[in-house]
């Protein structure tokens, strides 16, 4: 029976993801905070709470596990520190302390909830974006001091950090080189109970609802999980890095042209590339 971590794991996607998964069989470890249920109770906006939950799951798995999704997240601009913290720190510090776990399954997956927003949201600072990649816990009070003019971008900061981080990780000699693929799924808006609120809100509700829906339809939770369901299935064996919209084609309907893109690189810089990694290799 595969043994599967999914953090916001009683509410929203999670919820959706946890029940999806059990149906198939598979035996779920939920991580949420303490009182709604979670199988470990932890609240990873905190280095304490990560490394409790981190040593927690270790212990019910008995240090193996297939599978990793690292959802648990919040929007709240106005409450930046936690935010960043939850939204970055909490997915990579948690996939890091499960990774040796992951491991030692031979072939497992991991991935991670990104969100569009860091393809269709104009001007995220990719200065503080790369604060938080270089310098992690000592770069929060940098960025949020930076954010404070315009705290709505926080979010997108803390997703676009976290989705630069999966690019950056996937490849390497501790992921892929271990045998896990790791991935991230970049929803756009999820008709979860709190997107119902949200589109209640006489100053939310107008700017979602503005969004292009080249589908006529907002993304299921269900739809959400299916495709969770397959990163982390050996199906999905040869895809690595990837940041996978599933939006309904929002991004594609404002972006169109923007991907794939030329690789604006010089033939000696490339050829230098080429050499040096095949050297590591």
């Amino acid at each position: 029976m595969n043994k599967i971590v999914i953090t916001g794991s009683q509410s929203g996607m999670g919820l959706a993801l946890r029940e999806h998964l059990s149906a198939q069989g598979a035996s779920i470890i939920g991580i949420d905070l303490p009182g709604k249920g979670a199988e470990v109770e932890a609240d990873l906006s905190n280095r304490a709470g990560r490394a409790a939950a981190v040593a927690q799951t270790l212990e019910l798995c008995g240090g193996q596990l297939n599978g990793v999704v690292a959802n648990a997240g919040v929007d709240l601009p106005g409450n930046l520190p936690l935010m960043l913290e939850l939204n970055y720190l909490g997915a990579i510090e948690l996939l890091q302390g499960l990774r040796p776990a992951l491991a030692l399954a031979g072939r497992s997956g991991a991935a991670a909830t990104v969100s569009d927003s860091v393809a269709i949201s104009p001007g995220i600072p990719e200065a503080l974006v790369e604060q938080l990649l270089t310098r992690g816990q000592d770069a929060l009070t940098t960025v949020t001091m930076a954010l404070a003019s315009n705290p709505n971008l926080g979010y997108q900061v803390s997703k676009m950090a976290l989705a630069r981080w999966i690019r950056r990780n996937a490849a390497s000699a501790e992921w892929a080189g271990a045998g896990i693929t790791l991935n991230g799924v970049a929803p756009g808006p999820v008709m979860t109970p709190l997107l119902a609120h949200d589109l209640l809100d006489p100053q939310k509700g107008p700017m979602i609802r503005a969004l292009p829906q080249p589908l006529g339809e907002f993304t299921t939770p269900q739809a959400v999980a299916e495709l969770y369901e397959f990163l982390l299935s050996p199906k999905a064996r040869y895809i690595v890095g990837q940041i996978i919209m599933i939006d309904g084609g929002i991004e594609a309907a404002w972006r169109s042209d923007d991907w794939p893109c030329a690789w604006q690189i010089g033939r000696e810089e490339f050829i230098g590339r080429y050499f040096s990694r095949k050297a590591s290799a």
